[in-house]
């Protein structure tokens, strides 16, 4: 009976020994994970961007001058920036003269290169979290006047921010339209009227486009 009794505590003994050295596990690996995923919850908010100047597609090349194409990536690079600046508030913008100069160093440094890796690098030598560049695809004038038209003005560009320390585009948006006339867009009268009941010029339809891709990064920055 002795034995008997003898044995129990000895089990019992073990069960508890056992118990708490689950419990010192336990706690280790909670403190351990706890310390682990600490490095995750950094602050990955974008805090400073930069906008360099617009690039024009290969493409465009074939269809406009060298001064044109230039002109249209100037244009459209100042409306996005004024279109930012006026809209965005949750971040800080470098001066657009700043960065240009800087890409502008850059790309002559290294002629050939590819926009967004001459973008990034921009950024960097700019010290901001992330750099904003655009490509214009299509940038098309109206052939007439507001009154009336041969042909609508039509313009295509995307826009996308890329991290400066991994290059990863972290947010994207593109813009493509054509004008139309009040008859065959019934549904979009409002911009329409909005516009003066007339056919808009290219770069006014570039500096619509400019305005809706600030408020859409606005709103990504809202959410994020």
């Amino acid at each position: 009976m002795k034995k008997l009794n003898h044995f129990k505590a000895l089990l019992a003994a073990v069960f508890f020994c056992s118990a708490l050295y689950g419990t010192i596990l336990l706690t280790e690996a909670e403190s351990f994970a706890q310390i682990d995923m600490s490095g995750t919850h950094k602050d990955d908010k974008i805090k400073t961007i930069a906008l360099v100047p617009f690039t024009s597609k290969s493409a465009l090349s074939e269809e406009l001058s060298d001064d044109q194409l230039a002109t249209n990536e100037r244009f459209l690079t100042i409306s996005l920036y004024d279109a930012l600046t006026a809209n965005v508030a949750a971040v800080k913008i470098k001066p657009l003269q700043e960065s240009g100069a800087i890409y502008n160093k850059i790309s002559s440094e290294k002629p050939g290169s590819y926009y967004r890796d001459l973008a990034v690098s921009a950024g960097k030598n700019l010290g901001v979290d992330a750099v904003m560049t655009g490509v214009i695809s299509r940038y098309t004038e109206r052939k007439g006047s507001q009154i009336g038209v041969e042909a609508p003005a039509s313009v295509a560009f995307s826009v996308m921010l890329l991290d400066t320390e991994s290059g990863e585009i972290l947010w994207e948006t593109y813009f493509s339209e054509t004008q139309k006339a009040l008859l065959d867009n019934v549904y979009d009268v409002k911009k329409f009227f909005k516009r003066g009941a007339k056919w808009i010029t290219a770069d006014e339809l570039a500096k619509e486009g400019a305005r809706k891709s600030a408020l859409d990064f606005n709103e990504y920055l809202l959410e994020n």
